[in-house]
């Protein structure tokens, strides 16, 4: 089990100092709106201090299990956000509002889809049944500010500086509160929760195995798993869901509804002790399945990473010849010729990737690269401005397009696209000295001298942009 990132309770602590600092008025009571300014605000601040995983294919996929589960209920009076936090910890918690949090750690704890599928159906049934909200209305009155506090105490506080900040700052009315959930609404959860796995058309005990899962991890480890402990009474909750499942759901279900589960797990970075743990149970799994398309696919991820980059071909190749349309495995083919210096033979198998799906960003930019690499800067212009309005995960554009006006001598449109780049990175003086520059190259007057005269005014003027992430809405 990988351990909590070590500095994640400092994160959180400045979290939750952030939160109580901004208090706002006491409810008389907590309604609705209440719920979702709570849940909006805690939002903010995570996001604000980067404590989401921001992973554009990975969070499309949780929020894809999510919507499908959510449609098999009515309508709730908020609507829902799924989110990965960026924790090794295997945890998941929802907030008010329809927050739902998974970690990182619970994503790579789980051994399917179905199983990933039940522990966000069960948080749904949470919100759905407004568990937070009914344990606070039952409180005294609490700030926004002090409640997200406790939220956080609850479902990110781990020891160490979150819990001395937690400690320190909630003070009076948040040591009112136990922010707990009871068996009670254990119970309504997996109800709920167990009946919207399975109208989605997942196997109902997906979820009784993932707590079997998280009770071996408790075994084996000896401690006990976030999961265990923000949602107690684990084996009372199989006894029920065993009753539920022999009772009323005989449908056998599916393992997968959406797709590549093992592949969504390949997104998420490991350490060099998991890794190699990880090649050896995948190593093990494809000696009895030699020709399972998945199992070759994440065995070659993890190689790659572990620069075992020959056997890393070898099994993407034997995938791509059981599965010849797999764009992403043209894709990494195609990475891996890149990084070893073949960019010719990269765009083979880039172009045949682009050709399954002209509109996947991520494969846009990487035969970008290959263009570039291989001296075709036109050809790299072209794929990298066709996507230079995507929100792009650890890649910024703006500085691929600079650079490649550079290469082609057009040395306004360089000046102009770095200006952006290091305006982005708010790194002010960079931006002024680039857009400055640019202003040579652009005929007074002319929309993109006009533009450039903007940017310069709105840095002088101690305008700062803000960034993607604090940016995005819900």
């Amino acid at each position: 089990m990988r351990k909590f990132l070590q500095n994640q309770h400092i994160y959180f602590a400045v979290v939750i100092l952030i939160l109580l600092f901004r208090a706002s008025p006491c409810f008389a009571e907590f309604t609705l709106e209440d719920e979702n300014k709570l849940g909006k605000e805690f939002y903010d601040k995570m996001r604000a201090q980067h404590l989401i995983y921001e992973n554009k294919i990975l969070n499309d996929y949780i929020t894809k299990i999510g919507n499908l589960i959510l449609a098999q209920s009515q309508k709730a009076p908020f609507e829902f956000c799924f989110s990965i936090v960026d924790s090794d910890a295997i945890n998941a918690f929802a907030t008010p509002g329809g927050y739902i949090y998974i970690n990182k750690g619970l994503i790579l704890a789980s051994k399917n889809e179905a199983e990933l599928a039940s522990v966000i159906a069960h948080e749904i049934g949470h919100a759905k049944a407004r568990h937070i909200a009914s344990i606070i209305e039952k409180s005294q009155k609490l700030s926004v500010a002090t409640l997200a506090a406790i939220i956080a105490g609850a479902f990110l506080g781990g020891g160490g500086e979150a819990t001395a900040a937690i400690a320190a700052f909630s003070v009076a009315g948040a040591s009112s509160l136990t922010l707990k959930y009871t068996r009670a609404h254990e119970e309504e959860a997996d109800r709920l929760g167990l009946s919207y796995l399975v109208s989605a058309g997942y196997y109902p005990a997906a979820m009784i195995d993932f707590l079997k899962i998280m009770k071996q991890h408790e075994f084996l480890s000896k401690t006990m798993p976030s999961y265990l402990q923000t949602h107690p009474g684990t084996d009372d909750r199989i006894y029920y869901m065993d009753s539920l499942i022999s009772t009323i759901y005989h449908q056998k279900g599916k393992e997968s509804i959406i797709g590549n589960f093992g592949r969504m797990q390949t997104l998420i970075p490991l350490d060099q002790s998991d890794l190699n743990n990880k090649y050896n149970e995948l190593a093990a799994s494809l000696k009895k399945d030699p020709d399972n398309v998945e199992l070759l696919y994440y065995l070659a991820t993890i190689e790659d990473q572990l620069g075992q980059t020959g056997a890393a071909l070898n099994h993407y190749q034997k995938a791509l010849s059981l599965s010849p349309r797999d764009e992403d495995i043209l894709k990494n083919i195609g990475l891996i010729y890149l990084k070893t210096g073949d960019a010719d033979l990269a765009q083979n198998y880039l172009l045949r990737a682009s050709n399954l799906n002209p509109d996947k960003e991520e494969i846009i930019l990487t035969l970008g690269k290959a263009y570039f690499a291989s001296g075709k800067y036109q050809n790299a212009l072209d794929c990298y401005l066709k996507i230079k309005d995507k929100s792009l995960d650890n890649e910024d554009i703006y500085y691929f397009i600079a650079m490649t006006y550079g290469k082609l001598q057009n040395r306004g449109e360089s000046h102009y696209y770095f200006g952006l780049y290091f305006k982005k990175e708010g790194r002010r003086e960079s931006a002024l000295f680039h857009f400055k520059e640019a202003l040579n190259y652009f005929p007074q007057g002319s929309k993109r001298s006009n533009s450039v005269n903007q940017e310069i005014k709105d840095l002088e003027s101690g305008k700062t942009p803000k960034s993607i992430m604090e940016t995005q809405k819900r």
